[in-house]
């Protein structure tokens, strides 16, 4: 992987982007989703989300509406309509 230990702890500790994540996954040749707690239940959540570059790995329901929140926030501040998040970006 090429990769020094101490840049290979940043990037588990903190906020990784999902390319960090996958190249991780493929260097041990498992799934991104083996990466990560399996002993979960149905009712458990785990997510992934990735916006513009920047990537939220979660187990906790508020930090995803958290993040959520902010997208939106972030494309109502560009006139992005709901209906052109289901499909592709167009301005008003």
């Amino acid at each position: 992987m090429q990769i020094a230990p101490e840049s290979l702890s940043r990037a588990i500790n903190g906020n990784p982007q999902l390319s960090t994540i996958q190249s991780i996954a493929s260097n041990l040749n498992v799934e991104v989703a083996d990466l990560f707690n399996n002993s979960l239940d149905q009712n458990d959540l785990t997510a992934i989300v990735v916006f513009r570059g920047k990537t939220l790995v979660t187990d906790n329901v508020d930090s995803l509406i958290d993040f959520a929140s902010d997208i939106k926030n972030t494309l109502q501040n560009e006139e992005i309509t709901e209906h052109d998040i289901n499909g592709k970006y167009h301005i008003k």
